[in-house]
């Protein structure tokens, strides 16, 4: 592998921190784009490029991407929210018009490849179990609709332009340094009870972080512009499963118990109402329920074949890893 100059955004979350050590190690020049200098130079000391700004701020990111080859656009805001005009405009601030800018720059400068990262939550909630790249979206969230519309910018300007990006749709990712839906399911599980929603077996795929970093370096290399990739472990856990492997790590026998689809909505549309008259975020949604209680299976045969590459850390592995984090950290 070439050595390269790299910009990427969103540098000092998750991903980043565990992203850009690897990038070090394989020997690329890294350059940042942050808003808390003080931040990145507490995790990074002096190994990385740091420039002041702001996605949001299309000035501040002027000359950003000059004599880079790769872009990793990370930044990204994400949420639960329920749909609302207030909450659609704060996540297009961040999901789309950020997007947008940073595109801008890298058309400028010529790079040799952008790296969009985006998130299967774009696709929404499918209604078939086995997904692949070809299926239509359907987001619904403000956070899945503005993912959406981010590729949408990114692929226009392959279309257009011959931008030579490429998107990366990771499912859920997990380990050490991120809470996440884990670290919610973790605390109903300290309880020694775990609500089993439906009668499916609640199939969801969880991608380790490593592996993920792994994926996005073969990037560099691999991939065809103007392609989406799906990236996800190779297997589906059911949520049993899930809670088991928690509690085993907590030492908690895991009593599951049942409860039906509809009751389980009825509950959160409730909920959800009592909440709006409150002015206040909803714990659970109606949405949330529809969301645990499919099963989903997705197809990374593409992912794979391009990178010849194929996940390592299974939930056995890495969920133990995260929750002796969360302990630590005294999350739970």
């Amino acid at each position: 592998m070439d050595k390269m100059n790299i910009l990427v955004t969103g540098g000092t979350g998750f991903m980043g921190t565990y992203l850009i050590p690897r990038l070090l190690e394989e020997g690329h020049n890294v350059r940042l784009i942050v808003r808390n200098c003080s931040k990145a130079r507490q995790l990074y000391h002096n190994t990385c490029e740091l420039v002041e700004g702001d996605i949001q701020n299309a000035d501040s990111l002027k000359g950003c991407c000059e004599g880079i080859d790769i872009v990793y656009h990370m930044a990204a805001l994400m949420g639960h929210d329920s749909p609302s005009p207030e909450a659609f405009e704060m996540f297009r601030k961040v999901n789309v018009e950020g997007v947008k800018n940073i595109v801008r720059e890298a058309q400028k400068c010529n790079v040799k490849k952008f790296i969009h990262i985006s998130s299967t939550a774009a696709m929404g909630l499918q209604n078939e179990t086995y997904i692949d790249e070809k299926k239509t979206c359907n987001p619904y969230t403000p956070y899945q609709v503005t993912k959406r519309e981010g590729e949408l910018i990114v692929l226009d300007e392959v279309k257009k332009n011959n931008f030579p990006a490429i998107i990366v749709r990771p499912s859920m990712v997990y380990g050490p340094g991120f809470k996440g839906d884990f670290l919610t399911i973790a605390k109903v599980c300290k309880t020694g009870f775990f609500p089993k929603v439906g009668s499916g077996k609640n199939l969801s795929p969880a991608l380790y972080i490593t592996d993920l970093c792994d994926a996005l370096i073969r990037f560099i290399d691999k991939g065809e512009i103007g392609e989406i990739y799906l990236l996800s472990s190779k297997e589906s856990y059911t949520l049993k499963e899930t809670a088991e492997i928690i509690g085993k790590a907590l030492n908690k026998n895991i009593k599951f118990i049942y409860i039906p689809k509809s009751m389980a909505i009825a509950g959160a549309s409730l909920l959800e109402y009592v909440c709006k008259l409150l002015r206040k975020k909803p714990v659970i949604t109606k949405r949330n329920i529809q969301s645990v209680s499919k099963d989903r299976v997705i197809n990374i045969s593409k992912l794979m074949n391009t990178l010849e590459f194929e996940p390592r850390i299974s939930l056995k592995i890495g969920l133990p890893i995260t929750i002796e984090y969360f302990k630590e950290q005294k999350y739970l």
